[in-house]
């Protein structure tokens, strides 16, 4: 498998991508602009430094938990939200991803290569929960949307119960 690959292949745990819908659904939700994509972006980028720097065993699965929790349940309540909130709950999205996928390439090309497809893998499931979500302009569809929300929030806590209970 090539590095692009194999990085594009680190986003099929459920965990990350349910995290990274849940984050642009509320990114939609809440029409947020280029914001949240680059703060998710750069969160991203965050999260790759800190693996640079070696940091061991960073607690990205819990935080990646909590995140589609509290992502989850924002997109089911649908209150309005300050643009900070969901610009925030991106770049936390996006550093908790990045340190949750770490390369294991044995070349720094190839690990930067790995990093990569993870991010673009990301931002396309980040932006395709963004435009199913801004698009939802009937009823439905934006009850839909918060449905969706609730389910991602409800698999979240339900995993963090059992992390908790070992």
């Amino acid at each position: 498998m090539t590095a692009f690959g194999e990085g594009l292949a680190h986003l099929a745990w459920p965990n990350m991508w349910l995290a990274l819908l849940a984050a642009g659904l509320l990114a939609g939700q809440h029409r947020g602009g280029g914001v949240p994509v680059t703060l998710l972006a750069l969160g991203f980028l965050a999260g790759a430094l800190v693996l640079a720097a070696a940091i061991r065993n960073p607690p990205s699965a819990l935080a990646l938990f909590s995140l589609r929790a509290t992502t989850g349940f924002l997109i089911a309540i649908a209150w309005p939200l300050p643009w900070v909130v969901t610009a925030a709950l991106a770049f936390a999205t996006g550093a908790a991803v990045a340190l949750n996928a770490p390369p294991q390439a044995v070349t720094l090309s190839g690990a930067a290569i790995t990093q990569l497809g993870t991010a673009l893998g990301a931002i396309a499931i980040f932006g395709l929960g963004a435009l199913i979500a801004g698009r939802a302009r009937l009823f439905w569809q934006q009850i839909a949307v918060r449905v969706i929300g609730s389910w991602i929030a409800a698999s979240a806590i339900l995993m963090l119960g059992l992390s908790f209970a070992r």
